[in-house]
């Protein structure tokens, strides 16, 4: 609470004039404080639109790469065994069609 106190000698009429252009200028300055405040508002509001959208995104990016992650090393580690798998039975087979077996003077191959 602001108290003025003026200790002047106070004229009515040339004073009215002056007050009120100071009065008009008042209110010009608080109109125009008002609205650079209620633009400031607005854009502090957006701005805080746009990080919660933001952060929103950034999660659901994190999930989604979570889940790819999973997905990949999955089909990574099953895709491994398939292939060391094919490599056991390639030698297996291909030790299978060179065995020979030891024959003997009274064992001998047919041919």
């Amino acid at each position: 609470m602001q108290v003025f106190m003026n200790f002047g000698v106070y004229y009515q009429d040339s004073g009215d004039s002056k007050k009120d252009d100071n009065m008009k200028q008042l209110n010009s300055t608080l109109d125009t404080i008002d609205d650079s405040s209620n633009k400031l508002q607005s854009s502090v509001f957006h701005m805080w639109r746009y990080y919660a959208v933001g952060r929103m995104r950034k999660a659901a990016d994190y999930y989604l790469l979570q889940s790819n992650l999973n997905y990949v090393s999955t089909w990574s580690t099953v895709l491994s065994l398939v292939i060391i798998l094919a490599g056991y039975l390639q030698l297996y087979f291909l030790k299978r069609l060179f065995n020979t077996k030891q024959t003997t003077e009274s064992e001998k191959p047919r041919c």
